[in-house]
């Protein structure tokens, strides 16, 4: 494409752009022919029809053309704001990876690293037990094995396991983005890493390291909260699926088995939080109200295009349903929300889906429009050539994050809102790392004690 459009640019607009200049103009022409579907040629015949083009000669051809070039790629804000040209990204175009591990469905282990101080532990019995045949290498402590063991982000989702003694990270406030609302949820670090593959996922540019890893130790986890929730002067909401899927390898991690029966003693809401259908295990177990299980949920053809070894949103549901029988809580996150030309029919049709299914209230519903720090779209595209979902229309936010402008993302949530009211007016709603003049769309909240107040009932 670099040659063909250089000469293009040239033979149609009499402008020869610097280096830097081609660069921006090769990557807008690129996400309007991915955004549309169309030919290079077709964005020059279009363009060249610009009458704004013709005030431009000289070196500010290039302004010009650039303009013209945004408006395109950004139809909807350009029709609603003057756009910052510092708030859009234009990173360099790079070819993807050819050799890009690919995740399986059904999870095994490449090999098991172990811990010297984890080797005696229950997780690595049953890692032991489920996969006898799978080699497993005794280490001194996992962070010092990596630092000596570089990858190649091709190998960023080998099913490597690294069984581990954690010694510092057990409990945290959920890192809310600044200056956005907290909803005050804490964080119980039971792993890094996910046995799952998708194209918006955040793991893909904060791992720095091949695989998954697992602490060995929970009973000191358990410590840690024991003495931590002497201090809590009211409940709170804790999870464990920030950094991992709470249950998708519950079936040998076997983690459910203990966070259960704790938990439920405990003045906490604890949310297992996944895209799978594993839970066997929770059925097995006595069930607490205080207990909640969640499930993020996309339309079938974002999970079937972004979303690489889940459960399918048929089975998500079907599970949930399950689990409530049983005698659990439920829970859903529609995040990210992914904004595109058929969204509002897609997502329409998933809230419907989900209410003939499963009769409300739930214990809580979020929603979150993506979102990602900007290296996320550098790796996404080496890693999920295909995938089109930031080739929306996604600015630098304040936060420095890649978002929909504020007007669309209220729009949005306003949608969402009014399509889950139209079935459930007492489940709780509330937005994921937004900014207050967003979160008025759920109602006017004085302050982030009053948003945790109304998410636990209280």
């Amino acid at each position: 494409m670099r040659e063909n459009l250089k000469q293009i640019i040239a033979k149609n607009f009499a402008f020869q752009p610097n280096r830097n200049q081609f660069r921006d103009l090769q990557r807008l022409i690129f996400e309007i022919m991915r955004r549309e579907s169309i030919p290079p040629d077709a964005v020059m015949a279009d363009l060249k029809k610009e009458p704004d083009l013709n005030k431009f000669s000289g070196r500010n051809k290039f302004f010009g053309l650039k303009d013209a070039l945004i408006k395109r790629r950004f139809p909807l804000t350009a029709a609603k704001q003057e756009i910052d040209t510092k708030k859009i990204f234009l990173n360099k175009l790079r070819e993807p990876l050819h050799d890009n591990w690919k995740v399986q469905a059904k999870f095994k282990p490449l090999k098991i690293f172990v811990d010297r101080e984890a080797r005696e532990s229950q997780l690595a019995k049953n890692f032991r037990a489920k996969f006898p045949e799978v080699e497993i290498e005794e280490i001194a402590y996992y962070s010092d094995y990596l630092k000596q063991h570089k990858y190649a982000l091709a190998e960023l989702k080998k099913p490597y396991v690294f069984i581990v003694k954690e010694k510092w990270d057990f409990l945290k406030p959920c890192p809310c983005t600044r200056g956005h609302k907290r909803c005050g949820y804490w964080i119980l670090n039971l792993g890094f890493g996910c046995p799952y593959d998708c194209a918006y996922c955040f793991l893909q540019h904060y791992t720095n390291f091949p695989g998954i890893i697992l602490p060995g130790n929970l009973a000191d986890f358990f410590e840690k909260f024991d003495k931590f929730s002497q201090k809590l002067k009211q409940p709170i909401r804790i999870g464990s699926g920030e950094f991992s899927d709470s249950l998708a390898l519950d079936h040998i991690t076997e983690y459910s088995k203990k966070l259960i029966p704790y938990f439920s003693q405990k003045p906490v809401l604890f949310e297992l939080k996944t895209k799978s259908a594993n839970i066997e295990n929770l059925l097995k177990l006595k069930p607490s109200k205080n207990i909640i299980v969640s499930w993020s949920l996309n339309p079938d053809g974002l999970i079937a295009s972004q979303e690489i070894a889940v459960a399918s949103l048929d089975q998500r549901l079907e599970a949930a349903k399950k689990v409530r029988a049983a005698g659990y809580s439920i829970a859903f996150h529609f995040d990210p929300i992914i904004h595109y030309q058929n969204w509002t029919k897609d997502y329409q049709d998933l809230v419907k889906r989900l209410y003939q299914r499963l009769k409300p209230p739930f214990a809580w519903i979020s929603l979150g429009t993506l979102r990602s720090n900007r290296q996320l779209k550098t790796m996404a595209e080496l890693r999920f050539p295909n995938s089109n979902i930031f080739y929306g229309e996604l600015l630098i936010a304040e936060d420095k994050k890649l978002r929909y402008p504020g007007f669309l993302r209220t729009e949005i949530y306003k949608a969402m809102a009014n399509w889950i009211k139209k079935y459930d007016s007492k489940t709780p709603l509330y937005l994921c790392m937004e900014s207050k003049d967003t979160w008025k769309v759920l109602g006017d909240f004085k302050s982030e004690g009053e948003i945790e107040r109304y998410l636990l009932n209280m």
